[in-house]
C-alpha cells in the first residue's frame, strides 16, 4: 500500500512477534527521511535511524483499537538504551509513536502541543510519519517526545539520591495526576470525588526517590494547598498561593484544557513540575499530554457541547472525580487569577488563537498529510463515516467533513469563551518583572516574507535561535542580540519554516 511518501517513513521489525502491552520486546527500526523535501521511498536506505529498539503498546482506552500506539526505546548494539536526536527534537532514548486513533482529523494532538508552545511552555515536539510494522502498513502517526526530565524536554534539575538537603533537595520533581492506583502520596485535601487527592510519582520514579525528598515535596505541596484552600488564599506562614506557582502556567493550562474542552483534562494524564529554589522553585502546571478526546470529538463530559466549563465537571458523563483536584474551582474564584486569565486569553486571541490563525494552522497541516491521510483511511476503512468511539451524531461522512466539523466547533467554542471569560485585564496587579520572566515572547514579522524578517522579543539578554524547514532540517541558526533584529532569509527556497527559541516554536510561511 505504501511505496513512497512526502512524510518520513518508519519501518519496524520484530521478526513477526506480536507487540505486547508490556514489557517491551526487541526489534529494529529504520527511518527513511530524505533532505530538501525529497520524496521518501520505502526501498531507500535507512538514512535517519537504523538500529535496535525495545517496543510495547501503550494507552488505556485506546488499547482496544487495532491501530495501536507504541512506546519506543532506542538501543545500541549492546542492547543498552541510547540517546539519539530524531528530526531535530533533541537527543533521547524514549519516544512515542502516537496513533491518534480517536481523532479522525489527525491534527488535534499536534495542534494542542503547538498552542501550548505558543503560550510559552514546553510541550512535546512531534513529527508526522507513516509507519510499517512487520511489513504491515499501519497508517499516519506522530513520532513525539515522551514526557521526561531532560534539558530538551522538561528542563528542571536532575535529582540524584544524594540531593537530600538545602537547595539540592528542592528540585526537580514531576508529579502526575492520573487513574488511582499509582504510587505517590495523599494530599491533606479532598478531590472532587470526596477522597483524599493523590499525587503520583513520575520523576524521580517511585523506586528512586529518597525518604527526605518525599518529605520535602509532600510538605511543600501541603504549604501550597493550605494557602490555596484558605479563605484569604494565604497559609499560616503568611504566604499567598500564587507565590508558590508560575501563575501563567496555571492560567494557560486551564485555557488550553477549556479551549479544547478536554474530556480527560485536569484529572488524567496531567502533570505538574517544580525546579530547584535556586532556579525559581515555583510549581508549574504541565506539560500537557492527553488531548485525543478534545475539540468536540466525544460525548464524554459533554465534549461535543461547545458551551460550559470543563473544570466544573458538571455536564453529562463526567467521571473519574476521585482524581480531579479542586484547585481550578478554587483559583477561578480568585480575582487575581481571573484577571491574569483574562489578560492571557485576550492576548492569545489576538495572535495564534485568532480564528483565522487557527484555520490556517489546520489547513497547513491537512495539506502536509493530505496524501498520507488517503492511505491511512484506506487501511482503516471502517473509521471514516462510522462511530468508533463515544461520538456525537451525525458522524462526518468524509475526511473534509471531519475537518470542517473541527473548524466549526472551535469557532463556536472561542466565541463562547470570549463571552464568558471572567476577570478584568486592567486590574492585573502582578508586576512587569514577573510578566517578563514567565511570559517570554518571541514574534516574527512580516509573516509571510520573502526577504527580511524581524525577530522581536521581550528577552533582555542575547539568545540563540534555529530555523527548521518543514521536514525538520536545520537551515539557519544564530544569536539574537537586540529586541528587534532583522534576519535575511532571501536565500531560502519557498517553504514553511519553524523558528525555535528554547521551548517556543513560531511558524513562518515564506513565499516567493
Amino acid at each position: 500500500m505504501l511505496s513512497e511518501s512526502n512524510l518520513p517513513v518508519i519501518i519496524i521489525n520484530t521478526n513477526g512477534e506480536t507487540i505486547p502491552d508490556e514489557p517491551k520486546i526487541d526489534g529494529t527500526m529504520g527511518i527513511i527521511f530524505n533532505d530538501n523535501g525529497t520524496i521518501n521511498n520505502v526501498n531507500d536506505n535507512f538514512n535517519h535511524y537504523d538500529g535496535s529498539i525495545g517496543i510495547e503498546t501503550r494507552g488505556n482506552s485506546t488499547q482496544g483499537f487495532d491501530k495501536k500506539t507504541y512506546s519506543i526505546e532506542l538501543r545500541n548494539s549492546s542492547n543498552q538504551d541510547t540517546s539519539v536526536n530524531l528530526f531535530g527534537m533533541g537527543g533521547e532514548e524514549d519516544w512515542i509513536l502516537h496513533a491518534m486513533v480517536i481523532d479522525k482529523s489527525q491534527v488535534r494532538i499536534p495542534m494542542s502541543f503547538y498552542f501550548a508552545q505558543r503560550m510559552g511552555h514546553y510541550a512535546s515536539e512531534w513529527k508526522y510519519v507513516e509507519l510499517i510494522v512487520n511489513d504491515d502498513y499501519r497508517g499516519v502517526y506522530i513520532l513525539t517526545e515522551k514526557i521526561k526530565r531532560d534539558d530538551d524536554r522538561v528542563d528542571i534539575a536532575k535529582l540524584s539520591e544524594d540531593d537530600l538537603t538545602g537547595d539540592d533537595v528542592t528540585g526537580g520533581y514531576i508529579l502526575r495526576i492520573d487513574w488511582l492506583g499509582g504510587g505517590g502520596f495523599e494530599s491533606n485535601y479532598e478531590s472532587l470525588g470526596g477522597v483524599p487527592m493523590t499525587f503520583q510519582w513520575y520523576y524521580p520514579k517511585e523506586d528512586k526517590i529518597e525518604d527526605l525528598q518525599i518529605d520535602y515535596i509532600q510538605n511543600w505541596m501541603a504549604n501550597f494547598e493550605e494557602a490555596l484552600f484558605s479563605p484569604n488564599y494565604t497559609n499560616s506562614q503568611g504566604v499567598r498561593y500564587n507565590d508558590y506557582i508560575n501563575l501563567n502556567s496555571f492560567t494557560d493550562f486551564l485555557l488550553i484544557n477549556e479551549l479544547s474542552k478536554n474530556s480527560d483534562g485536569y484529572k488524567l494524564s496531567s502533570y505538574i513540575h517544580k525546579d530547584k529554589d535556586s532556579k525559581g522553585g515555583k510549581l508549574n502546571a504541565g506539560p500537557i499530554w492527553d488531548f485525543d478526546q478534545t475539540y468536540g470529538v466525544s460525548l464524554v463530559c459533554s465534549n461535543n457541547d461547545f458551551t460550559g466549563w470543563t473544570y466544573l465537571q458538571n455536564q453529562d458523563d463526567c467521571g473519574d472525580h476521585d482524581s480531579m483536584p479542586l484547585w481550578w474551582q478554587t483559583m477561578m474564584q480568585d480575582s487575581l487569577f481571573q484577571n491574569r486569565l483574562k489578560c492571557r486569553w485576550t492576548k492569545f486571541r489576538e495572535e495564534f488563537l485568532h480564528s483565522d490563525s487557527i484555520d490556517t494552522w489546520i489547513d497547513e497541516d491537512v495539506l502536509l498529510i493530505s496524501d498520507a491521510i488517503q492511505r491511512n483511511f484506506t487501511k482503516w476503512d471502517d473509521h471514516i463515516g462510522e462511530s468508533i468511539w463515544i461520538e456525537p451524531q451525525p458522524i462526518p461522512q468524509s475526511y473534509p467533513e471531519e475537518i470542517q466539523y473541527l473548524k466549526n466547533w472551535i469557532a463556536s467554542r472561542v466565541v463562547w469563551m470570549d463571552n464568558n471569560m471572567p476577570g478584568n485585564c486592567e486590574n492585573d496587579i502582578l508586576d512587569n518583572v514577573e510578566q517578563i520572566q514567565n511570559d517570554r515572547r518571541v514574534d516574527v514579522f512580516p509573516n509571510p516574507s520573502n526577504s527580511m524578517i524581524t525577530i522581536t522579543s521581550n528577552i533582555s539578554k542575547p539568545f540563540d535561535f534555529s530555523l527548521y524547514s518543514s521536514n525538520g532540517i536545520e537551515v539557519m541558526k544564530g544569536t539574537i542580540i537586540s529586541s528587534n533584529q532583522e534576519i535575511n532569509i532571501s536565500q531560502l527556497p519557498s517553504n514553511l519554516y519553524l523558528l525555535k527559541v528554547d521551548n517556543q516554536t513560531v511558524k513562518i510561511l515564506k513565499i516567493d
